[in-house]
C-alpha cells in the first residue's frame, strides 16, 4: 500500500512540476517578446514567474526525497563500511523528518500569521498566503518521503541514492 501511495504521488508531484515549469517557461518567452519586440512588458510576469519557480522548487524537494537525490553527505557515505549503510540512511531520514518538522511548524505558522493579515502581493494581487501554503504542504509530504526512506531500511530494501541513477 505504501508504494502505492508513494506510485500515485509521484503522479501528481511530477504533474505539477512539469506544468509549472512549463507555465513559468511560456511566461518568461512570453515576457521576453513583449519587452523587447513590442517595447512593452507584461508587469506582473515577473512576480507570477518567481511564484512559479518559488512553488516548484519546493514541490521537488519532495520528488527528489523519493529518488534520493536530496542533499547528502556523499562522502561520509563512501567512508563507512558497507554494513553500516543502513544506519547511515536512518540517521539521514530522522534528520531529514526533524528538518520537515520544523518546516512544517515554522511554515505553518508564516501562513497562518499572513492569512490572517490578508496580505496580497503587489502585482497579482493574490494572497501571499496562498504562496507560503506550499511550506507546510510539501512538508507534510517530505515526512512521507522520509518515512518511506525508514520503511526501507528496516524492510531491508535498498535506499535510493545517487549512485543508482
Amino acid at each position: 500500500m505504501f508504494e502505492k501511495i508513494n506510485t500515485y504521488l509521484d503522479t501528481i508531484e511530477g504533474f505539477l512540476i512539469a506544468s509549472i515549469l512549463a507555465l513559468a517557461s511560456v511566461l518568461t518567452i512570453t515576457q521576453v517578446f513583449f519587452r523587447y519586440a513590442l517595447n512593452d512588458s507584461i508587469f506582473w510576469a515577473e512576480e507570477a514567474i518567481l511564484y512559479l519557480i518559488i512553488s516548484m522548487s519546493f514541490l521537488c524537494t519532495s520528488l527528489g526525497i523519493r529518488k534520493g537525490s536530496h542533499i547528502t553527505v556523499d562522502v561520509l557515505k563512501s567512508c563507512i563500511p558497507k554494513r553500516f549503510a543502513p544506519a547511515f540512511s536512518l540517521v539521514a531520514a530522522v534528520l531529514g523528518i526533524i528538518f520537515a518538522v520544523s518546516l512544517f511548524y515554522f511554515g505553518g505558522n508564516l501562513f497562518l500569521n499572513t492569512l490572517a493579515r490578508g496580505q496580497l502581493s503587489p502585482a497579482l494581487r493574490v494572497p501571499i498566503a496562498s504562496i507560503y501554503a506550499f511550506i507546510p504542504i510539501t512538508a507534510l509530504l517530505q515526512m512521507f518521503r522520509y518515512t518511506g526512506v525508514i520503511y526501507s531500511v528496516f524492510k531491508k530494501q535498498p535506499v535510493p541514492n545517487h549512485s543508482q541513477h
